[in-house]
């Protein structure tokens, strides 16, 4: 960030803060709207030299005089007056020829602009502004007048005895009360009494004004009629804020106002966003939810893995019998991708799971649009994980059955149905020989039939006994099947399990993130702050015009 950056900055980057964190999902757009709205704007906006003079707006209702009032401190008819005044479409201004205007809002084009010039040399330092009625029947013309609103140091607010009570023109005084020094005229004062002005007064108290200064003004164009009046008094009040240092600090007074308004919104928007802590709170409870749906599926998907076990079990022997009737066809993968499909009730549960961590988001009042957006672009993994997940723990089971226990007997006596028949055999020929030959010498009897069957049958012996173990050992094909789903299924929910963990992780640093640029922001407006020797009222009128802080 730029050091002692202006509030024109620090807007222009809680805007771009607040663009980004609606982008990600973080805000909702009223949020950035809040801020595009806000203004900026200051008196100094209109020039682009220093030394400016004093800008004074005549402020208020249709009927109450403004333009009488100009026309009078003029003395001429500078501003339109009567029957005209409701439809016109000007701001009036009256400024020393010295004077220059430079720039103009894109809001206020020229043609929309009435410069009256003097050369009264006394007048000067003050730039006059009549602004269109806040009431007027044209909406466009109430809009150019709550457009100069930030380019004014003062506003006189003109009421009369009949209309002081205006609702319009309180409401807007009221929203913007903090921003502008203010003065009050009570103008056809020849037709107001001073009930009227104690009502006047204590109505401004309740608007923070603790002793408003409020002037009587007879502006009749006859001279000779007018009752005495406080114009020379607003004359002399004008003059006396009519300096570079009272402009100083009514523009750092301004100024602070704008970084207080922004830090105002922030506040409110840092709000919105909620307690980085509730994330770890909202993980836990989507674990707690992941766990309670699993245990609810479990029973209803020990049938389904049951009738898939079959059919992978099928579809394999069937590939065997064709590999074996034509060896050159590849029997080592079986197509499970055709036969593991997803149930469309577990995949609607996960989603219904999924769909709870934005239910649990909001309640613990975190912004729930990024989080739903996230895990709503993780759904379509559902599917492909717990796919591949059981594909692999499957074609791992059917590649490997059993356990290690039952593998190693099963090689045992795969191993012993081949030598146990070789030793009973090569045991039986050895008996032969050796009988043979002693019987040659006549040292014994020749082997008869009785030798043989019994041979025969050690030999039978040794082999069926090892085969039928061999066989019996042999673990279920289907069986394995089943254990290598119900694995696979297993490593597919922890894998999704992890996988939306290290989502919601990802997203309570994105959060984080939002929250401390939010806060430097926030800071840096505190840390920019006008000192409180600036601050300081030190004019005696000024301190009655503006409201506290």
């Amino acid at each position: 960030m730029a050091s002692n950056p202006s509030s024109s900055n620090l807007l222009q980057l809680a805007r771009q803060w607040a663009g980004q964190a609606v982008e990600s999902g973080w805000l909702n757009p009223s949020e950035l709207q809040r801020l595009e709205q806000l203004q900026t704007a200051t008196p100094e906006d209109l020039f682009t030299s220093g030394g400016r003079p004093l800008v004074v707006a005549f402020f208020g209702g249709t009927g109450v005089g403004k333009s009488t009032l100009l026309n009078r401190l003029a003395g001429e008819p500078v501003a339109k007056t009567g029957v005209e005044r409701p439809t016109s479409r000007e701001v009036t201004l009256f400024a020393h020829e010295s004077v220059q205007i430079q720039r103009l809002p894109s809001e206020m084009p020229l043609e929309r602009v009435k410069t009256a010039r003097h050369r009264n040399h006394n007048r000067k330092d003050i730039l006059w502004i009549d602004m269109p009625d806040i009431d007027s029947i044209e909406h466009a013309n109430r809009e150019l007048a709550l457009a100069w609103l930030p380019h004014i140091d003062v506003l006189i607010y003109v009421v009369s005895p009949e209309r002081y009570r205006d609702d319009k023109g309180w409401e807007i005084l009221l929203e913007n009360a903090r921003d502008h020094a203010w003065l009050f005229v009570m103008n056809h004062w020849d037709q107001g009494v001073e009930e009227q002005i104690d009502d006047f007064a204590s109505q401004l108290k309740q608007a923070g004004f603790q002793n408003p200064i409020i002037l009587r003004c007879d502006s009749r164009e006859d001279l000779t009629a007018r009752k005495p009046d406080d114009f020379g008094k607003l004359e002399e009040i004008l003059s006396a804020l009519a300096n570079a240092h009272t402009i100083s600090q009514l523009q750092s007074r301004g100024e602070e106002a704008h970084r207080q308004a922004l830090k105002q919104i922030l506040r409110e928007t840092l709000t919105a966003l909620g307690d980085n802590q509730a994330f770890q709170t909202l993980i836990n409870r989507w674990r707690d939810r992941w766990q309670h749906t699993l245990k609810e599926l479990e029973p209803g998907l020990q049938w389904p893995m049951q009738a898939l076990a079959r059919e992978v079990t099928a579809k394999g022997q069937k590939r065997l019998k064709r590999s074996k009737a034509d060896p050159s066809e590849d029997h080592g993968n079986t197509p499970l991708s055709e036969t593991l499909m997803m149930d469309v009730w577990v995949q609607k549960r996960l989603e219904d799971t999924l769909n709870q961590a934005g239910l649990e988001a909001e309640s613990l009042s975190l912004p729930p649009q990024a989080i739903r957006r996230a895990l709503q672009a993780y759904k379509p993994k559902l599917a492909d994980t717990l796919v591949d997940k059981t594909q692999r723990s499957l074609r791992l089971a059917l590649a490997n059955p059993g356990n290690r226990l039952q593998r190693f007997v099963l090689k045992l006596t795969g191993i012993l149905r081949i030598l146990l028949p070789l030793a009973a055999s090569g045991w039986a020929g050895y008996q032969v020989v050796m009988r043979y030959y002693q019987g040659y010498l006549g040292q014994g009897e020749y082997l008869g039939l009785d030798f043989a069957i019994h041979s025969g049958l050690l030999i039978f012996l040794s082999w069926i006994i090892p085969h039928l173990l061999h066989r019996a050992l042999q673990p279920s094909l289907e069986k394995t099947a089943l254990r290598g789903l119900k694995n696979g299924l297993e490593a597919g929910f922890e894998q999704i399990e992890s996988d939306i963990v290290q989502i919601l992780e990802n997203l309570e640093q994105q959060h984080q993130q939002t929250l401390h640029q939010a806060q430097e922001l926030m800071e840096n407006i505190d840390q920019n702050a006008a000192p409180a020797s600036q601050a300081a009222l030190d004019n005696r009128y000024l301190k009655r015009m503006v409201v506290a802080k």
